[in-house]
């Protein structure tokens, strides 16, 4: 008789809060709270989450095996629900920049940690008697991406973040099946928090958002001209080169008053380009002294600053890396599967059953909608009436497509992480340099220099992709040939760079999408970018489909078999 399956529910009820389920090691749900209730980057407990993963998953609660939560304390809580010590702790940062002081402060904070609304749901679901364990942040990190790397070998585990529990960056080394930490840097040394994300706050932008901005307008500056001062912020610890030192003697927001003196009268694009510059010297420095340390070449790399797409192509361009892989949900919203991993391992060692895991999967772990769905929400919004059936949706939409039509696409299982790959997106012909203006100012309504992405198909990368490898999550950045003029639209118009999702088996209806385009008009790819408005999340219902279609300049929207277009 085959024993139970292992459930294991991970959660993170902090920044891009989120749940997952695994089952036996594979990843069978995964959704975020900001797909469900609509507001981006979520910071509170993943209420519907929780729910939700059940039902997509079709396991019953009672079930579940363990629960892995992550962090020993929440990542960017309100401002009302932290206790006075993480008050105090902001503004005398400078008093916990060693590790010692760092793990004493983490571990008393620990026993304020806010947990009522989440016990509250466990209790709905008769789960509240299931054990819990509470996963350090980038021990979370580190496994949502060792446990899904796409080998065997052996690897050097990397984190790096703005802040959690404490710390900004790990290195860690495989062992066994687990993981074994050999350094960490504390979070007032952060080069996430006190570099990047207070230039980004410098620049007029939100910190621990808009991050990605900063990137993209770095290649239209010139670094030149503020390295040497950006350099003086922080840097790779010279007497321990796998850690960072912050060397501006300030923490956070207090460093706005030296930035002020610092760059004034700067260009914001050369303060973007020379800090986009510093960041990928110092990360290549401190991965480069990791590999040379540990002898371990094989690279996975989790948190939420590699989703720097530059930084990660100077680092699988490094002559020491000889393997790499970015886990694609890198950023907080990750740590929910890694919570669940380190819970899943630690019940099987403890239990004597065998581990399991779900090397480099498909990200299509949420919520899908049936077309009797779709049907209700179009009525709801008085659409039926306007709605055409289509037998081969896909088909539909390469015609559209083919026509000049900005098309949104609703279709199949939400994507889990940042990136909508091809489900929950926004499709343009990609050749077609007039429809950049089009989607940034009526549609998307974001800021003009930003950068759109293709879907490529995996047959068609070579053509125009420089050294491609398979790159599935949109989390690597690649050079172009001189074909790529095909899909322009979908490049980097600075620099001609490419962050695209390479496309397979893993999305049949959308590869068929893909491969009735290039019947169409010979082009291996299309532009994709995320189904939102500025500011809001990636599309998570049918009804907010309908929404977001009827408040934007988009020509089509596709749910499911339905239709709808703009006369």
């Amino acid at each position: 008789m085959n024993p139970p399956p292992v459930i294991v529910l991970g959660i993170h009820d902090g920044h891009n809060a989120g749940a997952a389920l695994l089952k036996n090691g594979k990843i069978v749900a995964a959704i975020q709270e900001e797909r469900l209730n609509n507001v981006k980057n979520w910071s509170g407990p993943p209420v519907g989450s929780i729910k939700k993963v059940f039902e997509v998953a079709q396991i019953h609660p009672s079930d579940l095996t363990t629960i892995g939560v992550s962090g020993l304390l929440r990542t960017h809580a309100p401002v009302s629900e932290r206790p006075l010590q993480v008050k105090m702790y902001e503004k005398f940062a400078f008093l916990f920049k060693g590790h010692r002081a760092t793990r004493w402060l983490v571990s008393y904070l620990h026993k304020f940690r806010k947990f009522e609304d989440v016990q509250r749901v466990l209790r709905e679901l008769g789960v509240e008697n299931v054990e819990i364990s509470f996963i350090e942040h980038h021990v979370a990190h580190a496994a949502s991406g060792y446990y899904t790397r796409p080998w065997e070998n052996e690897s050097l585990i990397l984190t790096l973040d703005g802040a959690g529990d404490g710390l900004c960056s790990s290195v860690a080394v495989s062992e066994g099946s687990g993981m074994k930490r050999i350094a960490s840097t504390t979070a007032y040394n952060s080069p996430a928090n006190v570099l990047y994300s207070e230039i980004t706050g410098y620049l007029g932008m939100k910190r621990w958002e808009h991050e990605y901005k900063v990137m993209g307008l770095a290649p239209y500056g010139k670094d030149g001209y503020c390295l040497d001062r950006i350099r003086s912020i922080v840097r790779v610890d010279p007497k321990n080169p796998l850690e960072f030192e912050n060397t501006s003697g300030r923490y956070l927001m207090q460093i706005q008053s030296k930035l002020q003196k610092m760059l004034a009268g700067e260009r914001f694009d050369n303060v973007a380009a020379a800090t986009q510059r510093h960041f990928e010297d110092m990360v290549c420095r401190w991965v480069e002294a990791a590999i040379g340390h540990t002898g371990r070449a094989r690279i996975v790399c989790a948190g939420g600053a590699f989703l720097n797409v530059k930084a990660n192509k100077l680092l699988r361009e490094m002559p020491e890396v000889a393997d790499c892989y970015f886990y694609p949900a890198a950023s907080d919203e990750g740590t929910a599967i890694g919570a669940a991993f380190e819970a899943y391992r630690a019940y099987c060692l403890r239990e004597g059953v065998s581990f399991r895991r779900d090397p480099m999967p498909p990200l299509y772990h949420g919520e899908s909608f049936d077309d009797e769905s779709v049907l209700a929400a179009l009525r709801a919004g008085g659409l039926d009436h306007k709605a055409d059936i289509v037998n081969d949706p896909e088909g539909a939409v390469a015609d559209l497509l083919a026509a000049g039509k900005v098309v949104a696409r609703f279709s199949g299982p939400g994507e889990w992480g940042p990136r909508a790959l091809g489900n929950r997106s926004i499709l343009a012909k990609p050749d077609d340099l007039k429809v950049v203006k089009k989607i940034n100012t009526a549609i998307k309504q974001r800021d003009f220099w930003m950068p759109f992405a293709p879907s490529i198909l995996e047959s068609r990368a070579g053509d125009y992709l420089v050294n491609c490898h398979f790159a599935p999550y949109m989390i690597e950045a690649f050079d172009t040939t001189n074909e790529a003029v095909e899909i322009i639209a979908a490049l980097h118009p600075q620099d001609m760079t490419a962050r695209p999702q390479i496309v397979n088996n893993w999305n049949v209806e959308y590869r068929k999408l893909l491969e009735d385009f290039e019947n169409k008009t010979g082009i291996g790819g299309i532009l994709n970018t995320s189904f939102n408005l500025h500011g809001s999340p990636i599309v998570g219902s049918p009804e907010l489909a309908i929404r977001t279609f009827e408040h934007s300049h988009l020509d089509s929207l596709v749910l499911g078999h339905f239709l709808l277009e703009k006369k």
